[in-house]
């Protein structure tokens, strides 16, 4: 059996430069070995990184060393197989088991369904798992509040295979109610797929599997990779830390005053993460001042991390070259092709001019930073009432205003009118499971035309799925957890008094994750609509009955959501990015999925913009890079603000740091 390492972190600190880099070093070290690289984040950048065009399927990478293949998971056409070849033994299962027929269960089943990219990235890892066509497989993760939910799919595939076991069972339970004799159904869907837990469990086992956390000096990033592997821990038991690498460490600053503050951060950083995991080891990515982009690059990084400390301090000082056409995919970005005109307009920070407004970008470039900004500004200068809500699994709002924050409302800052919500989805579904619950335990019979009809093993049925944490949950609750808002009267004009309407800002999960959320209420409609009429056939029955008037009331809210999302005057998003060429690249791809949702973009903020530091050579070819990289935004976007937020040292962290942040800004004339 192949040996993973999956490479997980929080958004931005690298985890895709380490997977490459990694992959490329084993497979050099290994010629004989097949090493697989694949990507399973739904907002992939494996040929971003490495600038090659990567298939839907494993390829061999041209120009690595050894026998190195390469695969961005495609999400839609994985989940898409894995139906075609399941679909009909599903269908059976559940027209067997309960009052719905194929007909009304099929098309719920053939619309896109939430968390598909977890589902898909579990199903094509043990697909390579099974094959056993490679030695190692090498996992770049989403960020880790979703790669947590990856981890914890076998577990909920087998509580959704007892439910699939309990909907087969019910001729037997029914023969066995009236004194008759019935054998079990046999179902190969059912034997076959507790084959695959069995097989994944060992693959995700200490003895087959490692996760490579990976993090960055930052506080954010160190207080994130903690939370992580005590949720890990928790959930997930037999996924196991091998080691941790430190991205982006500066060393010998020189008399340059931000490589100062920076190299301080590293080895502060290094002594929390050995005190904070002692048996762990700790290995250092050095920041060279440049993109690490290409084989030929990403190669000589990963020698410097993952080989003897010997060879890695040889070949150290070539990642600060300049790479010339090494570039090939970003050949019109090299440093010395930059004009250096670009002319700014300083001015006071934006005001948030729509009552719900959606923070959108690459993990790890400021959303959360960029958010609270906007927000400490509207408060500040707007004197309304103002709410930030994270719908990330793995939240920082906590970080940023220095005080615990849960799935309630909490003031921050010392000011009754400014408050912020980290949403619990998960808590959320349990909390509504265990509702339904209840209330299917107080109808154990019913009535239907007369007719005493017995759904004691419907209900049984209903309260096996419910033991289902489904994937995507997040999303799902997540809008729910914003029609509360909205039902709250937060950002709705209905206050008589004379009150100003308030104002809700939505710290979003990294992209993929994001875009799910923003497609979200056009499929909860979708469902909405589909569930009623499978329920108009039953409509005879109280607990159909109870159903179809929560979903007609859910429809209606989700309309109204989707009504304020699409309108200009009442809802935008803000997107936030790194001047560098991959959250470029990135930031390109999302602007255009989100305009084709019909949503109105506010703005761009293009996040820690460096100041010229005089003399200081690594920082003089990050700043040419970024400077490279901003030149085109204007052109590729004309038709909003371009804002510019220059880096600060240290972090952005309570209302001293928030003031300071937002005292100053520029926009690109």
């Amino acid at each position: 059996m192949a040996r993973l390492t999956f490479v997980a972190g929080k958004g931005g600190v690298g985890k895709t430069t380490v997977s490459c880099a990694l992959a490329l070093h084993l497979a050099a070290q290994k010629p004989r070995a097949r090493v697989l690289l694949m990507s399973t984040d739904p907002a992939h950048s494996l040929a971003d990184m490495l600038q090659v065009k990567l298939k839907s399927s494993p390829s061999r990478l041209a120009g690595a060393k050894g026998k190195l293949f390469a695969w961005q998971i495609d999400s839609d056409k994985e989940f898409q197989k894995f139906l075609a070849g399941n679909r009909d033994a599903i269908l059976n299962i559940v027209e067997s088991g309960t009052f719905f027929s194929k007909a009304e269960i099929a098309p719920l089943l053939d619309t896109t369904l939430p968390g598909m990219a977890e589902v898909a990235g579990l199903l094509s890892i043990q697909e390579m798992v099974e094959a056993e066509k490679y030695g190692h497989i090498i996992v770049d993760t989403a960020p880790f509040g979703h790669t947590l939910r990856l981890f914890e799919l076998p577990g909920h595939f087998q509580r959704f295979l007892d439910f699939l076991n309990v909907a087969s069972c019910r001729d037997e339970l029914l023969a066995r109610r009236f004194g008759g004799r019935m054998a079990r159904p046999a179902h190969a869907f059912l034997e076959r797929w507790q084959d695959v837990l069995r097989q994944l469990r060992e693959a995700f086992s200490a003895k087959q599997a490692d996760i490579c956390l990976v993090t960055s000096p930052e506080t954010f990033s160190l207080n994130e990779a903690a939370r992580s592997l005590d949720a890990l821990s928790e959930s997930v038991p037999e996924m196991k830390a091998g080691r941790v690498v430190l991205n982006r460490v500066t060393d010998s600053p020189g008399r340059c005053e931000h490589c100062r503050v920076r190299a301080g951060m590293a080895k502060k950083a290094q002594a929390f993460l050995k005190r904070r995991f002692p048996r762990l080891p700790v290995l250092l990515g050095p920041d060279p001042g440049n993109p690490i982009l290409g084989i030929a690059l990403l190669k000589t990084f990963g020698d410097v991390v993952f080989a003897a400390k010997k060879a890695a301090s040889a070949q150290q000082s070539a990642l600060s070259q300049t790479p010339g056409k090494a570039y090939r995919g970003f050949a019109q970005m090299r440093p010395d092709a930059c004009s250096t005109k670009i002319k700014l307009q300083q001015m006071e920070w934006p005001r948030v001019s729509t009552p719900l407004s959606f923070t959108v970008g690459k993990g790890g470039v400021g959303k959360t930073t960029v958010t609270a900004a906007l927000a400490f500004h509207a408060r500040l200068a707007q004197k309304v009432p103002v709410t930030v809500c994270s719908t990330d699994p793995a939240p920082s709002l906590d970080d940023i205003f220095q005080k615990p924050i849960g799935d309630q409302r909490v003031s921050v800052l010392g000011d009754a009118k400014f408050a912020a919500v980290e949403l619990d989805s998960i808590g959320d579904f349990n909390r509504w499971a265990a509702r339904i619950k209840q209330q299917l335990n107080a109808e154990m019979t019913m009535q239907s035309g007369g007719v005493h009809v017995d759904l004691t093993f419907e209900r049984e049925v209903f309260s096996a799925l419910l033991e289902v944490v489904p994937p995507g949950v997040d999303e799902i609750f997540a809008i729910f957890r914003i029609l509360g808002l909205l039902e709250e009267d937060l950002i709705e004009e209905r206050h008589p008094s004379g009150a100003k309407a308030g104002l809700v800002l939505i710290d979003m999960a990294p992209t993929g994750h994001a875009l799910e959320l923003l497609r979200m209420p056009e499929r909860v409609l979708l469902w909405s609509r589909l569930l009623l009429k499978s329920l108009a056939a039953h409509r005879t029955l109280a607990l159909a009955q109870d159903v179809a008037v929560e979903l007609a009331s859910l429809g209606q809210q989700v309309r109204r959501l989707i009504e304020i999302m699409r309108n200009p005057k009442r809802s935008r998003v803000f997107a936030v990015m790194l001047p560098e060429p991959v959250p470029d690249q990135q930031t390109e791809r999302l602007l255009k999925a989100v305009r084709a949702l019909d949503l109105g973009v506010d703005s761009l903020f293009v996040n820690r913009v460096l100041a010229g530091n005089p003399g200081c050579e690594r920082c003089e070819q990050a700043r040419q890079w970024q400077q490279a990289t901003i030149e085109k935004l204007a052109g590729k976007y004309p038709r909003y603000p371009i804002y510019i937020a220059r880096e600060f040292p240290g972090e952005i962290a309570g209302a001293a740091a928030l003031k300071r942040f937002t005292g100053e800004l520029w926009r690109i004339a």
